[in-house]
C-alpha cells in the first residue's frame, strides 16, 4: 500500500477502514466515518473552486464535518467565530476573499451579507448513509499548499490571516504520535482549540466529542461532561483549566475516562499542577508550546514536575524545527543566556500573513547566522535554551502578549484605541490581579487638554481606575473581548530603563483590586456579585446591559457563576452570567427561590406536558383543556429562554384559547435532572401527575435546525425517570421519520435503523427503544408533517415546498406527500386511553395530497427543473436534492389501532383527521393565506 504522506490521504483511508465508528459527536448530533464520508461527498459539489471557503458556526459535530471535507477535498478553509464582532468577521471574508461560507448553524442578521453563499450544512446531512455510493477520494495536494487559516488577534478590528500548510500539519501530527498516540477506543473532547485537536484523531479512528460551551465554563457540567461522554483527552488553556479545578471539591473526581489533559496557549503555573495532582490523579498533564506561524513546536510531560520558581521548560523542539535565541543585536545567544526566541525550519514555518507583507517582514525575519541566510520567526516570547537543548520560556516581550491562550499585537490594539482615548503614550500590558486572575492593563499618559476629552467622553479619572462601562461598550463594537482593558492607569512617564533606553515592563505598578463598593440593601445580587468579580462599584454596573458588555470575560463569568449558585442556590447556566441583562438574570434566578410558593400549586391533580409553546404542544394544551376535568390543572415544563417561559406560556394560552389558571409553570428544561426542583416539589409534583404527554420536536430538525429543539438524551432519560416515579403512563409524539417515504406497509410495532434513516428519525428511533426497556406503561404515537388551515407551520418541510410551488406556479413531477391535522393529532394524543405495556399508533390515514389535486394554471415540472427553478435557498434546495423521495413520499403504514382508538373516542371517521383539497386550497389557491 502506498505510503500515506499528507493528512487527507490518512482521513480519507480513515473513512473507509472505520466507516462503523463514531468519528464525531456532540450533545444532539453523532456521525460514523461512514456517513461523514458520505457528507464530504454531499459537499464536494460547493469546493470546487480553489479559492478559500469559510466555515461558520461553534465547535460542533458539523462544524468538524464541515471542516474535515475541506481538509479531505483540498480547500483551505477559515473559521468564522459566531462571537466574533460582525466588523471584525466581515474583514475577514473581505481579506480572504471568500465567496462561500458553509454554516454550521444560523447567522444573526447582518452577520454574513447577503453577497456571500451560504450554504446550509445541517440541509446537507439529511438521511446520511454509512456506505456512500462512491467512496471519498483525497485532493492531491502539495507540501505548501494551505490546509486552513488561522484568523487571528483582530486587535485593529482587522484580521491577521495565518495560513497553516500541509506539510506542517502532517509533519506535526505524526511528532504528536509518539507522545500522545491515538487510537480507535480514543475520544477527544475539543472544543476551544478545535481545529488543532479535530484532524489528528480523525486520522486513525478515534472519536471526536465536542463540549459545550457551557461545559467548559461550569465545573460542574465539564466534570459531568467527562463522565458522560468518556472521553479519554482534553486540550486546555492553563488559566480556564485552573479556574475550573480550584473551584472543585480537594479529593480524586470519580468514574472518568480521562488518561492526558493537554495544556496549550500560556505558561503552566504549579498551582495547576497541583490542583491536577490532588483531583485528577490518573492524569498525565502535557503541555505543547506551539505557535500559528510554526504549528506545533516541542511538548513535555510535567504530571510530576516540582515546584522550581524558575523559568518553565517547553521541552525540545521537533526534529523539524531549531530554537535559535538573538541577542538585541541579533547575534546567537549562547546556551544559557537568555534572548529573543527564534525558530527555524523550511518544513514547519508557514508563508507569513495574507496581504501583510511589512508585518511578515517583521516576523518571518531573513537574517545571516553562521554564515548563512536563515529564515526565522520571531515568537514574541523571552527565553533560553539549556544544555539538553530544551527551550525555557521566561515571558513575553512588548509587542506581543498573550492572554487566555490569544495574542495580542501591542502595537495594534495602541493604535485602535487612539480612536477611542486620548493619551502621549500607551503600553499594554498584562497583570496578575488578586482574585481576578491574568488581565489587560492599559497604562498612559495624558497632558492636561487629553485629560479633560478623556473625563468629559468616558469619566476617566487619573491614577487607576476600572475601564468604564460606558467605554466598554463602545469598544466592544469593534475590538474581541480579550483585547478590551480591564484597567486603566495614568501615569506621569513611562518607566524606561537607564541601560537600555526600552520601556521597563518590570516597573509599570501592580494593580490594586477595586474592591465593590455600595451594595446596600436594594441593589441586586446580580450587580453586587458583578461588581466583586470586576472589582467595581456596584453603582457602576447598569441593569439593563449583561456583564458580558460591561467588560466581563467568559473567566470572570464562572466565578460570578459560582457565586450566583451560592447566593440563589440553583445552577445558573453560563451563557445567562454571561450574556443576560444583570436586572433580567435577577428576575430570572430569583423565580427559584419562590418555588416554595410555588410548591403549594403541585396540589391538583393534572397531567405533565412538554413542548407546550411549540406548534403541537399548543394544540395539545388547548385539547387538554377542554378535557381535564375541572380542577385538574397542565403542569407545563418550559425551559428559560432570553424571554420568560411564563410570558411565552401566556402567549401560548391567549392563542389557543386556556384559562392560564388551568397551568402551573415548571420553569426548567427537560434535561435539568428532577426538572430543577428540590426533593420535596419534585415528589409532591409526582404524586399529583398521571399521565406525561412529551411533545418531542416535531419538526424536520434538516431543515432550519437552529429553530427547533434538538434531540436530548437527558431529556428523554428524565422524562421516563418521572414516569417511573410517578407511576404514570407516558404518550410520547414520535415520527413517521422512524421509516422510509416510500415503501410499506410499516407496522404499528418496534422499528429499527435503515439505509437513509435521517438524524432526527434515528432520534426517534433510539427514544422508541428506551421507551420499550424501561418497563413503564406507554403510547408511541408516530406523527407525519402537521398542518393547521390557519396558522401554517414554516418549518416544516412540506410548508416550504408548497410556499415554493406558489412562488411559482409550477409543482415538481410526482408531488405526493401525507399531512395531518394538527388539532387532530392533539386530540388524538390526549383522548388515548391508558394501556399496560407499550402501544404503537401510526396515526397517518392513506390519504395524500397527490398530483391529482393540483389546482388548473400550476405546471408541472421534472424534479431536477422544479429544485433549481423554485427559488429555494441554498439549504433547502440541497436538503430537497439530497434525497428527491421528499417529494413522492407514498410510503404506507398499518394504522389500525390508529384508528379503532380515534374512532371510538371521537365518533368520526380516521379520514376526517386529513383533508388535503382543504389544504391545497389554503396554501396554493388563496395564496394570501399563507
Amino acid at each position: 500500500m502506498a505510503a500515506l504522506t499528507n493528512v487527507p490521504m490518512q482521513i480519507s483511508q480513515a473513512l473507509h477502514e472505520h466507516r462503523d465508528r463514531t468519528a464525531l459527536a456532540d450533545s444532539t448530533t453523532t456521525l460514523r466515518y461512514g456517513e461523514l464520508a458520505d457528507l464530504i461527498g454531499r459537499m464536494q459539489p460547493f469546493l470546487s473552486a480553489e479559492t478559500p471557503v469559510a466555515v461558520f458556526g461553534k465547535p460542533s459535530t458539523l462544524f468538524g464535518a464541515a471542516v474535515t471535507a475541506c481538509v479531505v477535498l483540498g480547500r483551505a478553509f477559515v473559521h468564522l467565530d459566531p462571537a466574533m464582532p460582525n466588523e471584525v468577521l466581515q474583514n475577514i471574508l473581505k481579506e480572504l476573499l471568500i465567496e462561500t461560507v458553509f454554516c454550521c448553524e444560523r447567522a444573526e442578521v447582518a452577520k454574513i451579507p447577503s453577497e456571500y453563499s451560504c450554504i446550509d450544512v445541517s440541509a446537507l446531512a439529511v438521511g446520511l448513509n454509512d456506505q456512500p455510493s462512491h467512496p471519498i477520494k483525497a485532493a492531491q495536494v502539495t507540501d505548501r499548499d494551505v490546509i486552513y487559516i488561522v484568523a487571528t488577534s483582530g486587535t485593529t478590528g482587522k484580521p491577521k490571516c495565518i495560513p497553516v500548510t500541509h506539510r506542517s500539519a502532517f509533519l506535526s501530527y505524526e511528532w504528536r504520535d509518539a507522545y500522545t498516540p491515538y487510537g480507535p477506543g480514543d475520544r477527544v473532547g475539543a472544543y476551544i482549540f478545535a481545529i488543532w485537536e479535530i484532524f489528528r484523531p480523525l486520522r486513525t479512528g478515534a472519536r471526536v466529542q465536542f463540549a459545550r460551551f457551557q461545559d467548559l465554563m461550569n465545573p460542574r457540567d465539564l466534570v459531568c461532561f467527562w463522565q458522560k461522554t468518556g472521553v479519554t483527552e482534553m486540550l486546555f488553556t492553563p488559566s480556564a483549566l485552573e479556574k475550573t479545578l480550584t473551584a472543585l471539591p480537594d479529593h480524586p473526581i470519580e468514574n472518568l475516562s480521562l488518561q492526558r489533559i493537554i495544556l496549550n496557549g500560556e505558561v503552566v503555573g504549579d498551582a495547576l499542577i497541583t490542583a491536577v495532582r490532588q483531583r485528577l490523579p490518573g492524569v498525565t498533564l502535557w503541555n505543547l508550546y506551539s505557535i500559528c506561524e510554526t504549528h506545533d513546536i516541542s511538548m513535555t510531560n510535567v504530571t510530576g514536575r516540582e515546584r522550581s520558581g524558575g523559568p518553565v521548560s517547553v521541552g525540545v523542539p521537533m526534529p523539524y524545527l531549531r530554537a535559535i535565541v538573538l541577542d538585541d543585536h541579533d547575534e546567537i545567544c549562547p546556551i544559557g543566556q537568555a534572548g529573543l526566541l527564534h525558530f527555524e525550519g523550511a518544513d514547519m514555518l508557514g508563508p507569513g500573513y495574507i496581504n501583510r507583507p511589512n508585518e511578515t517582514a517583521l516576523r518571518f525575519r531573513a537574517l545571516t547566522l553562521e554564515g548563512h541566510v536563515r529564515r526565522l520567526y520571531d515568537t514574541g516570547d523571552q527565553g533560553y535554551i539549556d544544555a539538553d537543548g530544551a527551550v525555557h520560556v521566561i515571558g513575553r516581550i512588548a509587542h506581543m502578549l498573550k492572554l487566555r491562550g490569544h495574542s495580542i499585537q501591542t502595537r495594534e490594539l495602541t493604535e485602535s484605541l487612539e480612536n477611542y482615548l486620548s493619551f502621549g503614550q500607551a503600553v499594554p500590558w498584562i497583570k496578575d490581579v488578586k482574585g481576578q486572575g491574568k488581565t489587560l492593563v492599559l497604562y498612559y499618559t495624558c497632558d492636561a487638554d487629553q485629560a479633560d476629552r478623556n473625563t468629559k467622553n468616558f469619566g476617566i479619572v487619573s491614577g487607576q481606575m476600572r475601564l468604564p462601562p460606558v467605554l466598554s461598550k463602545v469598544l466592544r463594537k469593534a475590538l474581541p473581548t480579550y483585547c478590551i482593558p480591564g484597567y486603566l492607569v495614568q501615569l506621569d512617564e513611562i518607566p524606561i530603563n537607564a541601560v537600555s533606553g526600552k520601556y521597563d515592563f518590570k516597573r509599570l505598578p501592580e494593580i490594586e483590586p477595586i474592591l465593590a463598593i455600595g451594595g446596600n440593601s436594594t441593589d441586586l445580587p446580580t450587580l453586587i456579585e458583578g461588581a466583586k468579580v470586576m472589582g467595581c462599584a456596584v453603582d457602576e454596573l447598569d441593569p439593563s446591559l449583561s456583564f458580558h458588555a460591561q467588560g466581563g470575560d467568559s473567566l470572570m463569568a464562572v466565578t460570578l457563576l459560582l457565586s450566583l449558585e451560592q447566593v440563589y442556590g440553583r445552577p445558573v447556566d453560563f451563557d445567562f452570567a454571561l450574556n443576560v441583562p444583570l436586572g433580567r438574570l435577577h428576575d430570572l434566578l430569583s423565580a427559584a427561590e419562590q418555588r416554595p410558593e410555588a410548591r403549594k400549586e403541585f396540589t391538583r391533580p393534572g397531567i405533565l406536558l412538554t413542548g407546550a409553546t411549540g406548534f403541537l404542544g399548543g394544540r395539545v394544551l388547548a385539547a387538554a383543556a377542554r378535557t381535564l376535568p375541572k380542577g385538574h390543572a397542565i403542569y407545563c415544563v418550559v425551559r428559560e429562554r432570553r424571554n420568560a417561559p411564563m410570558d411565552r406560556l401566556r402567549t401560548t394560552a391567549q392563542a389557543q384559547g386556556v384559562n392560564p389558571e388551568r397551568l402551573v409553570l415548571i420553569s426548567a428544561a427537560i434535561e435539568d435532572a428532577q426538572f430543577g426542583l428540590d426533593d420535596q416539589s419534585y415528589k409532591s409534583l409526582a404524586s399529583c401527575v398521571t399521565t406525561v404527554i412529551h411533545c418531542a420536536a416535531m419538526v424536520n430538525l434538516a431543515v432550519d435546525r437552529g429553530h427547533s429543539e434538538k434531540w436530548s438524551q437527558n431529556g428523554i432519560t428524565n422524562i421516563l425517570q418521572f414516569c417511573t416515579d410517578a407511576a404514570a403512563d407516558l404518550r410520547f409524539t414520535s415520527s413517521s421519520a422512524v421509516f422510509p417515504d416510500s415503501g410499506g406497509l410499516f407496522q404499528e410495532a418496534a422499528t429499527a435503523l435503515f439505509d437513509g434513516c435521517s438524524g432526527y428519525g434515528a432520534a426517534k428511533i433510539e427514544a422508541e427503544a428506551q421507551i420499550v426497556s424501561s418497563g413503564i406503561n406507554a403510547a408511541i404515537v408516530r406523527l407525519p408533517s402537521l398542518y393547521d388551515l390557519k396558522i401554517p407551520n414554516e418549518k416544516d418541510i412540506y410548508e416550504i415546498i408548497m410556499t415554493a410551488c406558489n412562488r411559482i406556479k409550477a409543482v415538481p413531477e410526482g408531488f405526493t406527500f401525507r399531512m395531518v391535522d394538527v388539532h387532530a393529532a392533539a386530540i388524538f394524543i390526549v383522548g388515548l386511553r391508558p394501556r399496560d405495556g407499550v402501544n404503537y399508533y401510526n396515526f397517518a390515514p392513506d390519504i395524500w395530497v397527490d398530483p391529482n389535486l393540483i389546482p388548473q394554471g400550476y405546471a408541472t415540472l421534472s424534479q431536477d427543473v422544479w429544485i433549481k427553478d423554485a427559488g429555494l435557498s441554498d439549504a433547502e434546495r440541497a436538503l430537497i436534492a439530497a434525497d428527491k423521495k421528499v417529494l413522492h413520499a407514498a410510503s404506507r403504514f398499518h394504522h389500525k389501532a390508529s384508528q379503532t382508538e380515534w374512532e371510538e373516542t371521537t365518533r368520526t371517521g380516521f379520514a376526517q383527521t386529513s383533508n388535503p383539497i382543504a389544504l391545497i386550497n389554503a396554501r396554493l389557491t388563496n395564496s394570501s393565506r399563507h
